[in-house]
């Protein structure tokens, strides 16, 4: 059996419940929301060392713009992408 580093899961853990809230500000659609926590997690990721989340975070915040009221085609498979990252297996 594989061991896990606490932190490591902590840190995925905290980074989890910022995804759920671009998830939830996306459903009541905040986009300024949902935005400003996608950049707050790829940051997070950033500043960890956790360069698969860093990336997954990038593509939703790629198909999250500025300049538009609702997210990109794709946004679904970026939200699940960036999910999958989150696993402590990784």
């Amino acid at each position: 059996m594989a061991t896990v580093d606490k932190e490591t899961v902590l840190s995925r853990h905290r980074l989890a419940l910022d995804a759920t809230a671009i998830g939830q500000a996306m459903i009541e659609g905040d986009m300024e929301e949902a935005r400003f926590r996608a950049y707050l997690l790829r940051s997070q990721a950033s500043e960890l060392g956790l360069e698969d989340v860093e990336k997954a975070a990038l593509m939703v915040v790629v198909m999250l713009p500025p300049d538009e009221r609702l997210p990109k085609r794709g946004i679904g498979r970026a939200m699940l992408r960036l999910c999958d990252t989150l696993d402590v297996r990784h």
